[in-house]
């Protein structure tokens, strides 16, 4: 166990050198927002801890002793410069500045992110982006980042992160005319089950559903890969029908490339959280960023008219 002078607490010195620098007890209290009885034993505790009487206490008048003196001299900068360095960093949280670590899927960073990093970069020429390419849940404090952005098709398991929900991808089937020519013409999700699909890594069912029903078909994939624009290139080339974000297919639909599949059978969209460190305070760029996002995002859902 300590002894007792290192257990002195920082607010006792901190109560000293308002007293000394307000003048009395009930200024320094006024000063503190506390009790004048808290300021008096915080002195008190003080001088016990070092040994030395600090204050000369009359009903009329205080003084500094020779030891409050030397103590007041010695401490009081160090509190000055405490508070200095509170106000330089209130000041620096004020400007969106430093580094900010992203992670993120591949597709969503590449099919939404990238613009908005781009007008934040432009926004705030003191910010720097490292943005790194993750799949599955990312736990931002454990890995070091700022943001993880996590595309999910089921509820995120509980974690000791803050997450946002921010958007919802609609997902769908495609297939080259071809591939599509050769399907069933009233087909139905069973019969994926015996039919080349292109997919993404550990995806062994497809789940649809109609009328308030859930469809759950088993699905062997031909190919399986977390790019989206190699699940579409193996289905231009025939090779078996693919689950891909609508908004990377709408090019190659319009153009007659590729088919819709079954869209009277819609699949669950895929859910994009971003995942924050549970902090008390965000940092400034943090919050600059994440504004930006809901920026685009309630930009993008008006052109649509949602």
């Amino acid at each position: 166990m300590g002894s007792v002078s290192e257990t002195i607490q920082w607010n006792d010195w901190e109560a000293f050198c308002s007293v000394v620098e307000q003048g009395t007890f009930t200024a320094a209290a006024a000063a503190l927002d506390c009790p004048k009885s808290r300021v008096s034993a915080a002195v008190i505790r003080l001088e016990t801890a070092i040994g030395a009487k600090l204050l000369e206490r009359t009903t009329r008048r205080m003084r500094l002793t020779d030891a409050g003196g030397a103590v007041y001299r010695d401490v009081a900068p160090l509190f000055a410069r405490l508070r200095e360095i509170r106000q330089e960093t209130l000041a620096r949280e004020e400007r969106v500045q430093g580094m900010l670590r992203i992670a993120t899927p591949y597709e969503f960073g590449a099919q939404q992110l990238g613009g908005v990093i781009c007008r934040t970069l432009a926004a705030h020429p003191a910010l720097d982006i490292t943005v790194e390419i993750a799949q599955g849940l990312v736990d931002p404090i454990r890995e070091g980042y700022d943001i993880a952005f996590v595309t999910v098709d089921t509820d995120l398991p509980d974690s000791g992160t803050i997450a946002r929900r921010i958007w919802n991808v609609e997902r769908g089937l495609v297939a080259a005319p071809s591939l599509a020519a050769s399907l069933p013409a009233q087909i139905q999700p069973e019969d994926l089950s015996n039919m080349p699909t292109l997919a993404t890594p550990g995806a062994s069912v497809w789940e649809f559903s109609r009328d308030g029903r859930r469809i759950p078909v088993p699905i062997r994939p031909r190919m399986q890969t977390y790019n989206a624009e190699l699940r579409m290139q193996a289905a231009l080339a025939g090779l078996g029908i693919a689950r891909v974000p609508m908004t990377a297919a709408e090019t190659e639909i319009a153009q007659g490339r590729l088919v819709r599949v079954m869209p009277d059978y819609p699949l669950p969209p895929l859910r994009v959280f971003a995942l924050l460190p549970d902090r008390r305070l965000q940092p400034r760029k943090v919050r600059a960023f994440m504004e930006a996002i809901e920026s685009m995002m309630g930009a993008e859902l008006d052109a649509l008219g949602q």
